[in-house]
C-alpha cells in the first residue's frame, strides 16, 4: 500500500517570522517550534536543522538546504513571533523560540533503550489523536512494554518491543521502520502485490472498450458500455508527466520515472500538474458518456490534493470537502476547512465511485471529499480508516517511525478513522487484502459486481416506461 510519502511531514519546515514593528523586513533565521506536529527548526542562511521535539526530549531528524525548503514550501504569514507555512493545502503553524535552553542540540542523539523507548511513548502521548477511539490506554501500554527493556536491551529487543507496542493500535498509518541491520525478511506485501495486478488486469481487459493507459497504469480509462466513462486511478502519486514513452516495458518505466523524480525541486507539484494535464484528455474522451465510474478500490494513497484535482473536474460548485486538525497539547490545533474548487472544464453525468477495505490515506480524502459533490454514488465497502496524514519522526537512535496525528472531519462533523467511509451500496468485499484480490479473482470469472451494479442502474434509468 501507498501511504502518504516522508517529504509530506517536512511540511512543518517553513517556520519562519514576523511582522516587525520598525517595518524592517524580519528575518527567516532563528528556532522555531511548530504548534502541533512536535517539529523544532533551526534556520540559517543556507541551512534548516530539523528535530522532533517532545516532552523532556528531542531528536534529531534532518538537515534541508535553504534552497530546497524555499522550492518545497509556501510562506502564507509572517509575523515577529510567528509562521504560518503552507504545503499542498493545509497550513501549519509555528512560534519563534527564544530561550537557548529550549533549543535541542548535543543530547537530541542516544543509543540507550531507554531513552529511545521513552522518546517514542511520549511522542505519541503527545501527539497522537485516536487512543480511545482504537480503544487503547496509553499507560498501561508503558508499563507492560518498558519493563521489557534495560539500558542492556538489543537491538532487535528494543525493534520487538517498540513493534508489538504500537501494532495494539491497529493503524496503518503507525508504523516503525526495520534497520538495516534487522532487515532480512522477504517483502510480505509481495503475494498481495501480483493478486493487485492480476486484478486490475483481469478488469481493463474484460470490461473497458478503448483503454488508454498512463505511467504503466497508475490511471487507466476507458468506455465501459458504450454509455459509462470508466476512470480507473490506482494511485494518487506517481503521477507526474516527465515525458517517458508510455510503451516501455513496466520495469524501463519507473526507472527513468525515478530517475526524474529523484532530480526534482518539487515531486509533490510536478504530480499535481500532471493530473492537470491529464484530466482534460480523459474528459474528451468520456464525453459523451451518460454515467462516469471514478474506481479507486486499489489506491492505497498519495497526495490528497491530487485527489481533490480530480474532483474539481466533476463538481459544479465550490464545495466544503473537509475539515482537519491535529493532536496539540491537551486538544487539537485550530481546525482547518478544505474545499473542492469547481473546474472550468467539468463532467455532467452521473458518478459512482468504487470503493474497498483498500482503499486507503489520500484514497480516502478523495472519497470524503466527494460527498458533498452532486450525482455521486459510492458501491464497495467501507475504505479502511487511514485518513490522517503520517508524521514521520525519527528516534534519538536514528530509527525513523511514523504515527497518525490529524483528525479529519466531513463537512457534517464526522470523523472516520479506523471505521473507514461506508458506501452507499454496500457489496460486502473483504477485509483483508489478500482474500479481496482473490475474492474478485474468483469473481470476475462472471463479473464484477460494483461494475454489473452501475451497469445495471443505468440500464434502469434509459429503460422505457411500461
Amino acid at each position: 500500500m501507498k501511504l502518504k510519502p516522508i517529504l509530506y511531514l517536512a511540511i512543518l519546515i517553513g517556520i519562519y517570522s514576523c511582522k516587525n514593528i520598525t517595518k524592517n523586513k524580519p528575518s527567516l533565521n532563528g528556532v522555531w517550534n511548530t504548534i502541533g506536529y512536535g517539529k523544532q527548526f533551526i534556520i540559517t542562511d543556507s541551512i534548516v536543522t530539523i528535530y522532533d521535539i517532545y516532552e523532556r526530549g528531542c531528536s534529531f531528524n534532518s538537515q534541508l538546504t535553504k534552497e530546497l525548503f524555499d522550492n518545497k514550501y509556501n510562506i502564507t504569514k509572517l509575523t515577529i513571533d510567528s509562521l504560518t507555512l503552507r504545503s499542498g493545502f493545509t497550513d501549519y503553524g509555528s512560534i519563534r523560540v527564544n530561550s537557548k535552553a529550549s533549543i535541542c542540540g548535543e543530547n537530541s542523539k542516544s543509543a540507550d533503550p531507554l531513552t529511545n523507548f521513552d522518546a517514542l511513548w511520549n511522542t505519541f502521548s503527545e501527539y497522537y489523536p485516536s487512543f480511545k477511539l482504537r480503544g487503547i490506554v496509553w499507560q498501561e501500554s508503558k508499563e507492560k512494554y518498558r519493563s521489557k527493556l534495560d539500558s542492556q536491551s538489543t537491538d532487535l529487543e528494543l525493534y520487538t518491543t517498540l513493534s508489538e507496542m504500537i501494532s495494539e493500535l491497529n493503524d496503518e498509518h503507525v508504523s516503525i521502520d526495520i534497520p538495516e541491520v534487522l532487515n532480512n525478511e522477504a517483502d510480505e506485501a509481495y503475494k498481495s502485490d501480483k493478486l493487485r495486478e492480476s486484478v486490475i488486469k483481469l478488469i481493463n481487459t474484460k470490461y473497458v472498450d478503448s483503454l488508454k493507459i498512463y505511467n504503466g497504469g497508475i490511471i487507466n480509462w476507458g468506455i465501459i458500455s458504450s454509455r459509462i466513462g470508466y476512470i480507473q486511478i490506482n494511485d494518487f502519486e506517481n503521477l507526474a508527466n516527465y515525458s517517458i514513452d508510455q510503451e516501455l516495458s513496466v520495469n524501463e518505466f519507473w526507472k527513468k520515472y525515478s530517475e526524474k523524480a529523484s532530480k526534482s525541486k518539487n515531486y509533490r507539484k510536478d504530480n499535481l500538474n500532471g493530473v492537470k494535464e491529464l484530466m482534460p484528455q480523459i474528459l474528451q474522451d468520456i464525453k459523451y458518456t451518460k454515467s462516469c465510474i471514478i474506481d479507486v478500490r486499489f489506491n492505497g494513497g498519495g497526495f490528497d490534493e491530487v485527489g481533490l484535482e480530480v474532483l474539481s473536474y466533476f463538481s459544479d460548485r465550490k464545495t466544503i470537502a473537509f475539515s482537519k486538525k491535529a493532536k496539540f497539547k491537551n486538544g487539537f490545533t485550530q481546525s482547518q476547512t478544505i474545499y473542492v474548487e469547481p473546474n472550468d472544464q467539468m463532467y455532467n453525468g452521473n458518478i459512482y465511485i468504487l470503493t474497498s477495505f483498500q482503499t486507503a490515506s489520500a484514497a480516502e480524502i478523495f472519497v470524503l471529499a466527494s460527498q458533498n459533490l452532486p450525482s455521486i454514488t459510492t458501491i464497495g465497502s467501507n475504505t479502511m480508516g487511514i485518513l490522517s496524514d503520517i508524521l514521520t519522526k525519527k528516534l534519538p537512535n536514528g530509527w525513523t517511525y511514523g504515527l497518525s496525528s490529524e483528525i479529519y472531519e466531513s463537512a457534517d462533523g464526522n470523523n472516520y478513522e479506523r471505521n473507514g467511509i461506508p458506501a452507499d451500496i454496500d457489496l460486502n468485499y473483504e477485509k483483508n487484502s489478500a482474500d479481496f484480490y482473490n475474492n474478485l479473482l474468483l469473481s470476475l470469472k462472471k463479473e464484477d459486481l460494483a461494475i454489473e451494479k452501475v451497469i445495471e442502474i443505468n440500464t434502469e434509468k434509459t429503460a422505457p416506461n411500461n
